[in-house]
């Protein structure tokens, strides 16, 4: 083969790799996403208490235990839907396979919030979701 048919080969090669490549990039962005697989991840939520009675202008506090009873590690985010009065903390945490944690939900009414309320509680990942509803009785100050 003489070297200038060489070179011509070469190119040639080159040019159609080339456009290949092109190709494939630009194909990719039609294709669906790659998922995770979320096969081996498994999430508890165990509240102290799932109601609770509390006076106006007095603090109370509840507990309630996460537990990662998945094969992998992974990380929350925790939702809480309810009156301002409450608040949860932490807000985001991650957990290894098997661990657990606290997480502390504050009740604080206010005066004039006498009455019955919920609290949905969620935490979740990419994979799980979990899920508790905590029903506050608010009572008069004594």
């Amino acid at each position: 083969m003489k070297p200038n048919s060489f070179l011509a080969l070469l190119f040639t090669v080159i040019a159609i790799l080339t456009i290949i490549v092109g190709i494939g990039m630009s194909f990719s962005g039609l294709l669906p996403p790659v998922r995770k697989s979320c096969d081996g991840y498994s999430l508890f939520l165990f509240p102290d208490e799932k109601k609770v009675d509390t006076e106006v202008g007095k603090g109370t506090l509840l507990k309630i235990r996460v537990i990662n009873a998945g094969s992998f590690g992974d990380k929350y985010d925790v939702l809480l839907k309810g009156p301002e009065w409450t608040v949860v903390k932490p807000n985001t945490f991650g957990l290894k396979a098997e661990e657990s944690k606290t997480l502390f939900l504050y009740v604080s009414p206010n005066i004039g919030n006498e009455g019955k309320y919920y609290v949905d509680l969620t935490v979740k990942s990419d994979c799980v979701s979990e899920s508790q509803q905590i029903e506050i009785g608010v009572l008069p100050k004594v």
